[in-house]
């Protein structure tokens, strides 16, 4: 507050008087909006969560529930991604793309003369190429920095999609996407807003991820009020949501399975790129009739291999199987009318088991649908420990097929 009006005063860029009369404006408007704020009425009643999210744009609403016009060869979900970032680019001059070696070459000049990264798993592959390095550019190994530039251009009407390499990184952003990202539509009272979203690849089953490349923690930000949270499970939900974050009005963490990047099971071919899917809509990816589970990520293809086995063991007990797609907001009436028919539940997430997302959903099925189950809700999910290098003890550390089995059957013989 002295230094540096003094050094410009030094340097000859601002003259005294000028200085004087700067403070003077400064300190007259800060007495200006005391006065008002001092005079305003307090809060009305109810209005609490007001201003959370947009009041313009709404990612739940079947405007964007828009059905796919398929081309093409089946797709990986890292290249859906990465087609559908080209493809909004191109739409919206306004989206920049950054983080730690998304762009192809940090030295522009010299593209002509290497192959290019675009991002550890080359998500961001080309966009640098085809749209410049004023939209795809490497930032440095920063993520509290990333975050709040990206906060800083939102603000200013750019939409920025930047890029934490890995989740276990995020952590030195928290603060920026807690403190300052998820709230600054709710405590401007709507006076301003940063939409944009987060990419973020996550989770483990890749043998060697270890404690710095291979944890969940998806609740800790589900918890975040303003903050939307998405993860696909395939490549044309990557699509489809990643399209409707980009449109969406608010900010949104997306969260991107590493393991399911390049599985040849969730393909597809591209679904057009007008294709979106709203928030809060969950997909019953198997009908059943005995027991629901309900789950998302990893843990969706798992569910469905646990389903097939316990069929095989026993064709009665017809296992309902439902991927929720995004996480904040979440398709209560979905879980509600599988329970209402199976009367049994259980969440599968690939997260800790304690404190964990499960743990919600089973207080809210408890509290409102005691009366409509036949059995306790069950969960599996990972042991409350990190995730580990040696492939066997990773293995006993995530959820497997084998458990989703055991808890399902104990749930089916209640």
């Amino acid at each position: 507050m002295i230094r540096f009006p003094e050094w410009l005063v030094s340097e000859g860029i601002l003259d005294r008087h000028a200085l004087q009369f700067m403070v003077r404006d400064v300190d007259k408007e800060i007495q200006e909006a005391t006065d008002r704020a001092l005079k305003a009425d307090p809060p009305a009643r109810g209005s609490a969560c007001q201003f959370l999210y947009s009041d313009e744009v709404d990612p739940t609403s079947a405007e964007f529930d828009t059905p796919p016009k398929f081309e093409g060869d089946p797709r990986t979900m890292v290249d859906e991604i990465n087609l559908t970032l080209h493809e909004e680019m191109r739409r919206d001059s306004r989206i920049v793309v950054f983080g730690e070696d998304v762009a192809d070459c940090s030295r522009e000049a010299n593209l002509s003369q290497v192959k290019g990264k675009g991002g550890v798993f080359k998500a961001t592959a080309g966009l640098q190429i085809a749209h410049g390095g004023q939209r795809c550019f490497n930032a440095p190994i920063a993520e509290a920095s990333i975050i709040g530039r990206a906060i800083g251009l939102a603000t200013r009407g750019l939409k920025p999609v930047p890029e934490i390499q890995f989740f276990d990184y995020i952590w030195p952003a928290m603060m920026q996407i807690r403190d300052e990202l998820a709230t600054i539509r709710w405590r401007s009272n709507n006076g301003f807003k940063s939409p944009m979203v987060i990419r973020v690849p996550i989770g483990g089953y890749l043998n060697g991820g270890a404690i710095y490349h291979s944890q969940c923690g998806e609740v800790v930000f589900t918890h975040i009020p303003g903050l939307r949270v998405v993860m696909p499970s395939n490549a044309l939900d990557a699509c489809g949501l990643l399209r409707t974050s980009i449109r969406c009005d608010d900010p949104v963490l997306f969260l991107e399975h590493k393991r399911l990047y390049r599985e040849p099971y969730n393909r597809s071919p591209h679904p057009g790129p007008d294709f979106t899917i709203p928030f809060g809509k969950a997909k019953v990816v198997k009908a059943g009739q005995r027991l629901t589970i309900v789950t998302y990520g990893a843990l969706v293809q798992k569910s469905l291999q646990a389903a097939l086995q316990i069929e095989q063991r026993n064709p009665d007990w017809t296992v309902e199987v439902i991927d929720l797609r995004t996480l904040s907001p979440y398709d209560w009436e979905a879980i509600r009318t599988s329970v209402e028919k199976t009367s049994r539940i259980l969440i599968a997430h690939e997260d800790c088991l304690s404190w964990g997302y499960g743990a919600e959903l089973a207080a809210r099925i408890a509290s409102e649908m005691f009366d409509r189950l036949d059995a306790p809700v069950g969960r599996v999910a990972a042991l409350d420990t990190w995730v580990g290098y040696n492939p066997q003890l990773e293995n006993e550390i995530l959820p497997q097929v084998e458990n989703l089995v055991a808890e399902a059957e104990r749930i089916l013989q209640y």
